[in-house]
């Protein structure tokens, strides 16, 4: 494969890659070796350089256990999504017991015009967030002339 960390780039944007590229991935990026990865799926070194060489794919099984250790989605690894976070992160509540999942479907509910305004507010939001807030001048009276 020849991948290092160096060359992936950030996770979810690598675009269609191959299980075996992911699970590469995965595993080099975070410094797992083989071996370490072999012992806890409990099979041979082997085994993992043919998951990573696209020469055999995990059962349903190894790969829940897979996406467990690695703390991404199952989807994620079979490349259906580029949603790294493990699907029960969508449970987790963010605000006001809101989950991320229930803002997702309100998300998708939007008609493409609200869609695109909310990106649009989500930008600005971003923006701010990340702009410095300059200090503002403090207020001192002018010296009086006596």
């Amino acid at each position: 494969m020849g991948n290092t960390a160096e060359q992936s780039g950030v996770y979810g944007n690598e675009g269609n890659m191959d299980f075996g590229e992911k699970l590469y991935r995965l595993r080099v990026e975070r410094g797992i070796y083989q071996k370490q990865l072999a012992v806890y799926l409990h099979v041979s070194i082997g085994t993992i350089s043919n998951y990573e060489n696209g020469i055999h794919s995990p059962d349903l099984k190894t790969l829940c256990k897979l996406a467990n250790y690695f703390h991404v989605s199952a989807d994620y690894l079979l490349d259906r999504t580029q949603y790294i976070a493990p699907i029960d992160s969508l449970n987790r509540e963010l605000v006001d017991r809101y989950t991320a999942s229930d803002i997702m479907n309100s998300i998708i509910e939007l008609t493409p015009d609200s869609q695109q305004d909310l990106v649009k507010y989500l930008t600005m939001l971003s923006m701010c967030d990340k702009k410095e807030r300059p200090a503002l001048p403090r207020w001192e009276p002018a010296a009086s002339e006596f």
